[in-house]
């Protein structure tokens, strides 16, 4: 029986319609957390609802978190059903087409920067606030970042710069809010089979994927397993020793920043 490290806790997580972010909302939910998910995909919210239900006491809820209005209604309705919050995970993404600084359309810039990096400033932001308004602030929040946030050729010119951004944010983050109980940190992942590239349907540079994969295929690490990187975002909210790891940007992918530098 998984341990329940997250009884009593109630936990958002953005993306959880599929991919990693139903895989962290199982877990969470087999840790006995109050869950809710959101995703602008009301077909796979609404699977991923059914099937997880059965689980523990999960809300689904559909939002663009791209615009300001909705996010706050999703945290109003959050409020209304569970009261508080105390762990955001900052999941939903999109990739860029590969483009570099010369190729990229300034609309798919503001897209990427839209869903990547903005949007996880305003759900800290609304987080954080209600965190602080609790009687013992104790709360985590934790930014799935990429290994684009520490090199250049893991997508185009949008998408790794949103990621540096993200490290950028949690790092900040956890500065100004470690001491008040607040603790954030990222996680860089490498490959994962999730539905993030779903934006490959149209418009890829085949150049700059090219790349990417002869990389890829060079470091020859594995793709990550979603449960296990699920399991140990769990273990990172309020598992032994969480409480110590504060602004730490931790690399889940198999060995590919080993290799890479």
């Amino acid at each position: 029986m998984t341990e329940q490290v997250l009884s009593g806790k109630t936990c958002l997580i953005t993306g959880g319609g599929g991919g990693l972010g139903k895989a962290i909302a199982t877990k969470f939910l087999e840790a006995g957390a109050n869950v809710v998910i959101c995703d602008i995909n009301d077909e796979r919210l609404q699977q991923t609802s059914a099937e997880l239900s059965p689980k523990g006491p999960l809300k689904a809820i559909k939002a663009d978190i791209t615009n300001k209005t909705e996010v706050e209604a999703l945290f109003n309705e959050l409020l209304r059903a569970f009261g508080k919050i105390d762990v955001l995970i900052n999941n939903a993404a999109i990739m860029d087409h590969f483009d570099p600084v010369g190729d990229l359309e300034i609309d798919l810039w503001d897209r990427v920067m839209a869903l990547n990096l903005t949007a996880p400033f305003v759900m800290s932001k609304l987080a954080i606030s209600n965190m602080l308004e609790q009687e013992s602030p104790n709360g985590r929040i934790i930014n799935i970042t990429s290994v684009a946030g520490r090199a250049g050729w893991a997508g185009g010119a949008a998408y790794t710069a949103s990621k540096h951004g993200l490290v950028g944010l949690t790092k900040n983050t956890a500065a100004f809010y470690g001491s008040k109980g607040i603790r954030c940190n990222a996680l860089m992942m490498g490959g994962m089979q999730t539905n993030i590239s779903d934006v490959f349907k149209t418009g890829l540079n085949m150049d700059g994927f090219q790349r990417f994969n002869s990389v890829y295929e060079a470091i020859n690490a594995p793709l990550c397993d979603l449960d296990e990187v699920a399991g140990f975002v769990t273990n990172l909210t309020y598992g032994k020793g969480a409480s110590i790891i504060n602004g730490s940007c931790i690399s889940v992918d198999n060995g590919w920043s080993c290799v890479m530098g």
